[in-house]
């Protein structure tokens, strides 16, 4: 009985970062990885992919709470938004009302 307690045990610890990992979509974005989907969203410059990618690492950087984190978010894209042309804040700004796609 106490071996089965033990492995029962041993399992939901073994089990328990996959399942976290998976509620969380999987590996952390990193800044590049950002960057590089606007780009082909958007088509930055080099220059702005460098500028953004910089807002994107002092983003990622900070340690904030989720209620913070919402208030920093638009912040950034407020940031974003002045580096981009015209024709890319339309883009941008119709990427952010889409609803999310979950991949699975």
């Amino acid at each position: 009985m106490k071996r089965i307690l033990f492995l029962a045990i041993i399992m939901a610890v073994m089990c328990t970062p996959s399942i976290d990992a998976q509620r969380r979509g999987g590996e952390k974005r990193t800044p590049e990885q950002v960057v590089e989907n606007l780009d082909k969203k958007l088509n930055l410059t080099d220059e702005q992919e460098k500028q953004i990618t910089e807002l994107y690492k002092d983003f990622f950087n900070q340690k904030v709470s989720r209620e913070e984190r919402k208030a920093k978010m638009e912040d950034l894209n407020s940031k974003i938004v002045s580096l981009l042309t015209d024709e890319q804040k339309a883009k941008f700004d119709k990427m952010k009302s889409e609803p999310r796609k979950k991949s699975k």
